[in-house]
């Protein structure tokens, strides 16, 4: 069985809007993804136009929603 390689992620907590939101993260690298891991609200979160970078990501939303993501 091969080994896998340590995670390294963030989670992060905050209110995406319909507007395209940016979330500054500290993974030091561009993230592969990101997983909505708890959503207060109805709302959809998807990526934004922007190219997510080393410090930032880009969300928007179907409607305003507070959410907690894990970045890695």
């Amino acid at each position: 069985m091969a080994k896998s390689p340590s995670l390294n992620a963030q989670i992060l907590d905050g209110t995406v809007t319909t507007s395209e939101t940016t979330v500054d993260h500290l993974l030091g690298r561009v993230p592969q993804d990101a997983f909505i891991i708890n959503r207060a609200g109805s709302g959809n979160v998807f990526r934004g136009t922007t190219v997510w970078s080393s410090t930032q990501i880009f969300l928007q939303a179907s409607t305003s929603v507070t959410v907690t993501i894990l970045l890695f």
